[in-house]
């Protein structure tokens, strides 16, 4: 310890004799205690190494004993004068008027002296430091300089440096935690300022096996204060002399902050890792800018087969020899997407992906994404997937008996037709000849009517599934062929139908035919009694669609019933004035969800009617 830090631990303020004695007994350097009056009150042990004295032998004596008989005569007025103007002084040290003390054998030895002035129990006394001056002249100046240079990064160094005896008792603290001072700290046992009873056992250990073993070992504890709990980390190192452990040097260094990023990391790595293990998704994060995978998930080695270092050894065209030849086009454009996509736009797609094993595996993902630079520019993405190969093969059973199905009620309602001809042309003939019963004909007839009109609606009906060819239509002229072939209709109820400057836009002929046809021939239908009908037929242009709406003033339809109103053989009035198959709307929204569209119905607010919308992509 230097001259400076042991002035800097003898605190004028400290009152207790025995924290001062508890400290110079422990000092490496000669020191000794003067009253007012010269006399020495206390002397080290160190005393004797310097100048050949026995400490307690010079306990009593006046201090001028150890001043050089030339000295001696002005030493008695320079201790009463620096009692009148008391402060802490070197001497010595480099300076021009070097210090000698006299040794026990009687020689002079040239020292350097340094002086602080404390009050004990209201008295003032004078503390003098003593050490050897070779230790700070000539060789060994450089030497002192680092010694100096390191006690001052002890003081002013931001961990605990602290050390004990063999009581536990503290002989030397560079600072204190916060709510302690260094006046209750010094001299106290270490143990008796620990929080509980568990911490006090274990550090007790670990003091005592470092004293036993004479090797370092540290503890970690949690230290109530002002500031809230604190965590220390504490490294115990032995002090030996001669081959004995006489002290220890405890360095306690406040690591709150990191503890709790630790746990935090400890938390959320665990967090992660349940995540992970329970995921049923297959998760990646691709880096754009180096192209490799930064992430991989368990689940995407389990789904795949790869891990993260055999899926980032592909170069680009062999990983992209992995997608499925048919699902190349699809993938290049979707990647497309997401790297210019902006933060929270998120991207789906399916597509068929070789695994390790071999197999074709159906994937379908999602894209977004995850890190940008400072310009808002996308460095790497994260995609979450599923495998859904079992899924696709029910979908394609699925579509296989749809297919069975439609094809055999295609057939039989076709094969159907041919009787059913044959039975209303008899049974017109029978009208001819048969008066007397003629009205059981004519219930007869119209039955058999009904179900050819059955038949014949279930044929389309079959139809709708396929998507005609596209063209070019004029709207207008479809139209017009629509009302020709409608015509008995209109003149029957009278109806009156409005439209002109309707667009040309690219959809199936035939499909279109059919729904203009189904959704006029309604609007007659479902008139207002003692009503003409009155429709009118206005389209609208938007971003991406058509939109065509049809307005009536016919008997309208209910809100409860207008969600079923596109169902297949959904009829909402019994009467026989309405009759209908009930195909005929589910028909629309087959040929309308071809053309990547949809439809509902409104009602009409200046009327009981009702207003049918339907869409038609632009883009088809």
């Amino acid at each position: 310890m230097s001259i400076q830090s042991v002035n800097d631990e003898l605190n004028p303020s400290l009152k207790s004799w025995n924290q001062h004695i508890n400290l110079l007994e422990n000092l490496a350097e000669a020191s000794i205690l003067v009253n007012k009056q010269g006399i020495i009150e206390f002397a080290n042990n160190a005393i004797k190494e310097l100048l050949g004295y026995e400490a307690n032998g010079l306990i009593g004596r006046n201090v001028s004993c150890l001043i050089p008989m030339n000295y001696v005569k002005d030493h008695n007025s320079r201790v009463e004068s620096f009692f009148k103007n008391a402060s802490k002084r070197r001497m010595g040290a480099g300076s021009s008027r070097p210090i000698y003390a006299k040794h026990f054998n009687g020689k002079t030895k040239h020292v350097d002296i340094s002086l602080s002035p404390i009050k004990i129990e209201g008295e003032d006394k004078i503390i003098a430091i003593i050490i050897d001056a070779k230790r700070t002249s000539g060789t060994n100046s450089k030497y002192q300089k680092k010694i100096d240079l390191y006690y001052s990064l002890i003081e002013h160094n931001t961990d605990h440096l602290f050390q004990i005896d063999r009581e536990f008792k503290i002989l030397y603290i560079n600072h204190v935690s916060p709510g302690l001072s260094k006046e209750e700290v010094l001299g106290s046992s270490l143990i008796n300022l620990l929080p509980n009873e568990e911490t006090k056992f274990m550090v007790s250990n670990v003091l005592n096996d470092v004293f036993t073993k004479g090797l370092a070992d540290s503890y970690e504890i949690d230290f109530p204060s002002p500031l809230g709990s604190l965590h220390y980390s504490t490294t115990v190192t032995p002090v030996i002399h001669e081959g004995e452990v006489i002290r220890l040097n405890l360095i306690t260094r406040n690591v709150t902050d990191e503890y709790n990023r630790k746990n935090q990391l400890i938390e959320w790595k665990n967090f992660i890792e349940k995540v992970d293990l329970n995921s049923q998704n297959g998760i990646y994060i691709y880096n754009i800018k180096t192209g490799t995978n930064s992430y991989l998930n368990k689940m995407y080695t389990s789904i795949l087969g790869y891990n993260l270092d055999e899926v980032n050894s592909f170069s680009q065209a062999e990983f992209m020899d992995l997608f499925h030849p048919n699902d190349k086009e699809a993938i290049a454009k979707h990647m497309e997407d997401v790297i210019n996509s902006k933060e929270g736009e998120t991207f789906k797609i399916e597509y068929r992906f070789k695994a390790k094993n071999g197999e074709w595996i159906w994937c379908r993902s999602k894209d977004s994404g995850f890190e940008y630079d400072e310009n808002g520019k996308l460095v790497s993405f994260i995609g979450s997937f599923i495998d859904i190969t079992d899924l696709k093969d029910i979908e394609l059973q699925l579509i296989h008996k749809n297919k069975e199905i439609n094809d055999f009620v295609y057939k039989a309602t076709h094969d159907i037709k041919s009787p059913i001809n044959n039975m209303v042309q008899m049974i017109e003939l029978s009208l001819e000849d048969n008066e007397p019963d003629k009205e059981d004909l004519e219930i007869l007839e119209h039955s058999i009517h009904r179900l050819k009109k059955l038949v014949y609606s279930l044929l389309e009906y079959g139809k709708s599934d396929r998507m005609e060819d596209v063209e070019e239509i004029d709207i207008n002229k479809l139209l017009d062929e629509v009302l020709i072939d409608i015509n008995s209709e209109i003149e029957h109820s009278s109806a009156e139908i409005y439209y002109e400057n309707l667009p040309i836009i690219n959809a199936s002929k035939i499909g279109l035919y059919r729904v203009f046809q189904n959704l006029l021939t309604n609007a007659i239908k479902f008139m207002n009694k003692g009503q003409k009908p009155r429709i009118t037929i206005r389209c609208k242009s938007q971003l991406q669609h058509w939109i065509f709406e049809i307005t009536d003033n016919g008997i309208g339809i209910p809100i409860e019933k207008r969600e079923h109103i596109f169902d297949a053989f959904k009829k909402f009035h019994s009467s026989r004035k309405y009759e209908g198959s009930g195909l005929g709307l589910a028909n629309c929204k087959k040929i309308i969800n071809l053309h990547d569209g949809d439809i509902w119905v409104e009602n009409n607010p200046e009327s009981e009617g009702s207003i049918f919308y339907f869409s038609i992509k632009k883009t088809l």
